[in-house]
């Protein structure tokens, strides 16, 4: 697997031979491409941006040592730079899965994965179902953030706001609903 990340820092930096490194992939007709377009300052990007670069570090060793995968996040910027681009993104993120030098095209939110939340999970689904392999992915649980936390029943309410309901006086139709389905008799 070849992982790239190019950026307008990396590339005023003297790194335009990742630009020339994406262009020969792109070219190769083997070669199965994923990449992430996405713009600085972007909501919706910086919250995919950190999720797809966890994507370097869970794949398993039999995708990292196949060449032939390619996984890209690159600033919107430089797209201008990429011969072999058809359509330029329209919106922001934007993930595509390119093969068969430019002529195969997916954006991600066509695929036909179960979930398309911009996960790592999901693009892990994503990889698997384009690659025709079974991606193994060592333990996403540091990647997570720890520790597994249990569903409370009770929506978005706040644990604060459960605790101050009275369930001998109920105010409202939901606080009752809440007080005879949730809440456990003491």
């Amino acid at each position: 697997m070849v992982y790239l990340e190019i950026n307008r820092k990396n590339y005023n930096n003297g790194s335009p031979s990742l630009i020339d490194k994406l262009n020969n992939k792109l070219n190769n007709k083997s070669s199965k491409i994923f990449i992430l377009f996405y713009m600085e300052g972007c909501g919706p990007c910086n919250a995919t941006r950190p999720e797809w670069s966890k994507l370097k570090n869970v794949l398993s060793n039999d995708i990292l040592n196949d060449d032939e995968i390619v996984i890209v996040s690159i600033d919107q910027e430089l797209t201008n730079k990429l011969k072999n681009i058809k359509s330029e993104p329209s919106s922001f993120p934007t993930m595509r899965f390119m093969t068969n030098a430019g002529e195969n095209v997916e954006n991600y939110e066509d695929s036909n994965i179960s979930k398309k939340d911009r996960t790592i999970d999901s693009f892990v689904e994503w990889i698997q179902n384009k690659t025709d392999k079974h991606v193994k992915t060592k333990k996403l649980k540091n990647m997570r953030g720890g520790k597994k936390t249990k569903k409370k029943y009770g929506g978005k309410w706040s644990l604060k706001y459960k605790r101050s309901i009275n369930c001998k006086r109920p105010k409202g139709f939901s606080q009752k609903q809440y007080c005879k389905y949730s809440r456990k008799n003491k």
